[in-house]
């Protein structure tokens, strides 16, 4: 049938390899139902947090990311071997790093400064314990009429099944 141009597979072969990588770190993650422009959705404990996730391969000791236009809590980058061509590449190869928002400064990456953010127990530790700087402060109101935004008077009214 219709065949993925090898930019969206490869996009895809990433968003897969970090569900399965953070899965087995305790980390559940799943693309939303409607494309919100997050790639994942990932849940830890009482945990919440927005994934944006690119695949990249990097060039003299830093990674271009692009311009990101969307909001998120973590920037998940998947490093590909710089040899690799086309999709596939080797799994066991790719480097993960979970890089907060705040973090990401500009449009380049060093690999240098992606360290310390490399996937692992400590970095899942990092992230999903403490409220992100970039998470809004979003406390909803129960009202005779629905659910009210506390910072606000819209009311939103709870839909029956």
């Amino acid at each position: 049938m219709n065949e993925l141009p090898e930019g969206v597979a490869k996009g895809t072969v990433g968003e897969l390899l970090v569900q399965l990588r953070l899965l087995l770190l305790g980390v559940q993650a799943a693309p939303p139902l409607k494309d919100s422009g997050n790639d994942l959705i990932a849940i830890r404990r009482q945990h919440f947090r927005a994934i944006q996730v690119k695949t990249r391969t990097w060039v003299d000791g830093r990674v271009d990311i692009g311009t990101i236009e969307v909001d998120y809590h973590i920037l998940a980058l998947v490093l590909i071997d710089p040899q690799a061509t086309g999709v596939p590449f080797q799994l066991d190869r790719c480097r993960v790093f979970l890089v907060p928002r705040e973090r990401v400064n500009g449009r380049y990456l060093s690999l240098d400064a992606l360290h310390e953010w490399e996937l692992s127990p400590s970095t899942i530790e990092r992230l999903f314990t403490a409220v992100p700087a970039t998470q809004p402060n979003y406390r909803m109101q129960a009202t005779a009429g629905g659910l009210r935004d506390a910072r606000s008077s819209r009311r939103t009214r709870a839909r029956r099944t």
